[in-house]
Order: C-alpha cells, then structure tokens, then sequence
C-alpha cells in the first residue's frame, strides 16, 4: 500500500468539512481542513478534497510540460501573508508530501508548483 493510496482511503471515511465549488455542475467535498500559523505572521490553510480537481472533465488539466500525477484526491495550499493576501498551489501536477514539523501534509517543492488561485484574500468576518 503507497502512501497517497493510504490517505485516498482515509478521506473515503472522513465527514465532509466544507465544499470547493467552481464553474463545474458538482463542487467538491473538502474532507480535510487544516490552518497553520506562519512565523512570519502570515497563514497557511492546506485543504483536501476526495477526488481529483477536474475528474470528470478537462477543466483542471494541467498546461505545460509538467504532467499530471495519478492522485485521486487533489490537495489545496492557500498561503498568506500577515495582511492575509496571498496564493494558491494545487497538487495537480506536484506530489503530496508528509510535513513532520506541522504533523499534517503539504505540496512538495511548493515554490516550484504554479500558482492556480491568484489573488486569495482573507474575508473579515
């Protein structure tokens, strides 16, 4: 069993903590949800969904010459700054990875990724 199948059946089971919606007829079920303090005062929010961005269609498919990876889930990693603008990674084309220091995943080589959510700010409440 690889690791990336182990967490495709970890998030089989888990309860849906939100939802991902986009130009697509269904949105997607966010099962994990994790918001991480930055040293620097700024925020990282990694979101998992149980099924690949774009599974069903074509408007997730990578460009360039990066191929895609075979995950069945899709990955999300929102970065902001302590003036909570900022970006977003997806796993599309790049590899989850174990993060020991946060005790949760992430997007490998997350600066190498292209940036696929331009724009990201933190809505007041």
């Amino acid at each position: 069993m690889t690791p990336e199948s182990s967490l495709t059946g970890a998030l089989s089971n888990a309860p849906t903590v939100g939802h991902l919606w986009s130009s697509e007829v269904a949105g997607y079920s966010i099962r994990c949800a994790v918001k991480l303090a930055e040293p620097d005062g700024g925020t990282r929010i990694l979101l998992i969904t149980d099924r690949r961005l774009g599974a069903y269609n074509d408007l997730w498919k990578p460009t360039g010459p990066d191929a895609a990876n075979s995950y069945e889930f899709s990955a999300i990693e929102l970065r902001l700054n302590s003036k909570g603008e900022g970006e977003g990674k997806v796993s599309l084309t790049g590899k989850v990875a174990l993060d020991s220091a946060a005790k949760t995943v992430g997007l490998e080589n997350y600066g190498a990724l292209p940036v696929i959510f331009k724009n990201v700010r933190r809505k007041a409440l």
